[in-house]
């Protein structure tokens, strides 16, 4: 699913998720405080953005190829990270560039949000895994999407947009929003193991920016953060 704030608007998203509250000081260290990348590690970053989180796990030694469905993004993470290798792919057709059992580790930072069928996505990552390679991703947490559920109805996989403001200016984005229930059913169809599960832990440096949102983010989860294994 293409969003504009990923495309006609990429170099302000990029400028901003470096250092605001949501991305850079919650989901950026939540994420990466889940993932133990040793030196000479293959990384396969799914939905890599503009590359902040490969420039992390390139710092720990870890060797990053990068995949986006926006050519914009794609362009500032070779410009900002210098990944091993980036390039453009709808997740939602798979990986059909990437060979079986590859990758220690594959990273998707709030990206799933954007696909409708989960499974599909999560088989092709144990596809590309070598054997105990690990799944790590983040994504909205159910109990906060639901409050913008249209219907009501818990269960159902819904497709929501809404107007963010992540940039400045408010940009319309659309999304899907599921159940737990069906984010780990889909886990487990694809025979990957959990192994973690976080909620999140926001930096106290956010309570400088904003107390309010600090001490909402103290109390209510915004992202799920889960770890599995091949």
């Amino acid at each position: 699913m293409s969003n504009p704030i990923y495309t006609k608007f990429a170099d302000k998203y990029a400028c901003v998720v470096r250092n605001n509250i949501y991305n850079a000081l919650l989901e950026r260290p939540s994420i990466l405080a889940l993932i133990d990348v040793q030196p000479n590690q293959k990384v396969l970053d799914l939905g890599c953005g503009s590359g902040e989180h490969a420039k992390e796990i390139q710092a720990k030694g870890g060797i990053v190829t990068c995949v986006d469905l926006s050519e914009e993004m794609v362009e500032l993470t070779q410009a900002n990270a210098k990944p091993f290798h980036a390039y453009v792919q709808d997740l939602s057709m798979g990986l059909p560039c990437e060979e079986e059992g590859v990758y220690d580790w594959v990273i998707a930072p709030l990206v799933i949000h954007y696909l409708e069928d989960l499974t599909a996505l999560f088989k092709e990552v144990k596809r590309v895994l070598k054997p105990g390679g690990q799944l790590l991703f983040s994504t909205h947490h159910p109990i906060n999407d639901f409050q913008a559920s249209p219907s009501g109805h818990y269960f159902a996989i819904e497709r929501i947009t809404e107007e963010w403001d992540t940039i400045g200016e408010p940009v319309e984005v659309s999304f899907f929003r599921r159940s737990l229930q069906d984010l780990f059913g889909s886990i487990f169809a694809a025979d990957l193991l959990v192994s973690a599960v976080s909620e999140g832990s926001p930096s106290p440096a956010i309570a400088d920016i904003s107390p309010e949102t600090y001490e909402k983010l103290c109390e209510n989860p915004s992202f799920i953060y889960i770890r599995c294994v091949s």
